[in-house]
């Protein structure tokens, strides 16, 4: 999920949802093609899409999108590591690609359930599992009531926990018309002039005026009313599997104070800061997200990767 200030964006919901119409389907639904092959399975009855290579490389990694996000969001990562791990890349259930069913049950332990199993249909019994947003939020989950599948843990921008902010309060005024307005069916969700960032924005605008844009609407809701309200904080102190937590210093989404409440109570965890990384470093400085989750994977320094200004171009 990629909002430039998803605060002041919600604090206007009430007026929006007032004044806001979603409009009849009048076109049919053609997203741009993923950046790989894309697969697909049933899980939980849900049709799930997914992307996945390196299937004969013995470690597995794990990428799991946040709120309104997709397999897109983790293209540079996929590229930069499909060659040397075996990679996950899963749509969410209400997300990209994969089924948006109105009855789904869009919270956090649902949508690692869904995680857990299409890790058992592709033959992963235990992975590195990163997780931005929402599905740090997701990740998190995993490491607590499913330890057995999570050898190392890395939280970018994660939810999850409660902070004092009146973002809680104000999401409850969720409406899929307001949160259209925020730009989720738009270009505006994903801005830059970069070819991954354009193809991005043309993802998220594809669902406009089609018959899946309502859809997806409302399993947005659902899901950001659940990852509001959950709160794991008192379950941190479980998580046995090593941990790298990631902030975007400016983070206009989830407060940068949330960082520190991780990495006080889960056990193994160490924070690094991406300057100028926003809420999703993993797109706005790939270079060096890489290179930071590269060397806690492999059990290097981590310092040296705050010298990749040139590495953090798209």
């Amino acid at each position: 999920m990629k909002q430039r200030n998803l605060f002041l964006g919600l604090l206007v919901f009430a007026v929006l949802s007032s004044c806001a119409s979603l409009h009849k389907p009048t076109q049919v639904w053609n997203p741009p093609d993923y950046y790989a092959p894309e697969k697909y399975a049933e899980i939980e009855g849900i049709k799930i899409c997914y992307l996945e290579a390196g299937e004969d490389n013995p470690q597995n990694i794990v990428f799991v999108h946040g709120w309104s996000g997709n397999a897109l969001n983790w293209w540079d990562q996929f590229e930069y590591f499909k060659d040397r791990y075996h990679i996950l890349v899963l749509d969410h259930p209400g997300h990209g690609k994969s089924e948006k069913p109105e009855d789904f049950d869009y919270s956090i332990p649902s949508f690692a359930r869904v995680v857990v199993e299409l890790m058992d249909y592709v033959g992963m019994d235990k992975a590195v599992v990163v997780g931005n947003s929402m599905g740090g939020a997701i990740a998190t989950y995993l490491a607590i009531y499913y330890p057995e599948r999570v050898e190392k843990l890395v939280l970018s921008d994660s939810a999850g926990v409660k902070v004092k902010s009146p973002l809680v309060g104000v999401v409850d005024l969720a409406s899929p018309s307001a949160i259209k307005m925020l730009g989720v069916t738009s270009h505006r969700q994903y801005p830059g002039d970069n070819p991954k960032q354009k193809t991005r924005a043309e993802f998220s605008a594809s669902y406009k005026n089609t018959p899946e844009e309502l859809a997806y609407l409302k399993a947005l809701e659902k899901s950001i009313k659940q990852t509001i309200a959950i709160d794991l904080t008192d379950q941190l102190k479980q998580i046995q599997a090593p941990t790298l937590i990631i902030w975007g210093d400016n983070d206009p989404t989830v407060p940068f104070k949330t960082a520190y409440v991780f990495t006080k109570h889960i056990p193994q965890s160490q924070l690094y800061v991406v300057k100028k990384g926003g809420h999703t470093p993993m797109m706005s400085k790939p270079g060096e997200f890489n290179c930071v989750l590269e060397a806690f994977m492999e059990g290097r320094d981590l310092s040296f990767c705050h010298n990749l200004a040139e590495g953090n171009k798209q």
